[in-house]
């Protein structure tokens, strides 16, 4: 299951830095694709701060940042929650985090469905950035979890 987790995390950080790359090189002032790739990463630092029991109020989930804040949210965000992973000492992930949502209500969940929430909710974002993208003409890159897998 451990493997699972590392195998995923990973492919969520290869995506991330992809998508990352195009909005530097073809759109670094656009708000809306900002806010989107923003998204996704507040998310993925509230969530890792959930699990570990810190502070999630640092971080709202809809802030807008510039460019080059989120290229280094992106590699916070991924060491974090690598670190995290290959630090982790349990390998079934079973183990119940209580935490209190963005609207204050109180929520239990597994590490296993928060860590699978957090890459699924990142390719849902990351595919509404595809879009725009498109929209504007500029082609969007490649982040399919089997691309990942035949890119190692």
């Amino acid at each position: 299951m451990k493997k699972h987790f590392k195998d995923i995390l990973k492919f969520n950080e290869w995506a991330n830095y992809r998508v990352l790359k195009t909005l530097e090189e073809h759109v670094p002032e656009d708000q809306e694709l900002l806010k989107l790739y923003s998204h996704i990463l507040s998310a993925q630092i509230i969530w890792l701060n959930r699990i570990k029991d810190l502070p999630t109020s640092p971080f709202p989930v809809w802030e807008v940042y510039k460019i080059n804040e989120l290229s280094s949210m992106t590699e916070e965000s991924s060491d974090n929650w690598n670190n995290y992973i290959y630090e982790h000492k349990f390998e079934t992930f079973e183990e119940m985090i209580f935490y209190t949502n963005s609207e204050g209500k109180k929520f239990e969940s597994t590490i296993r469905e928060i860590v699978s929430h957090v890459v699924n909710h990142s390719s849902y974002h990351r595919g509404q950035i595809a879009m725009k993208l498109r929209e504007k003409g500029i082609e969007p890159p490649v982040t399919d979890f089997i691309q990942y897998a035949r890119s190692k």
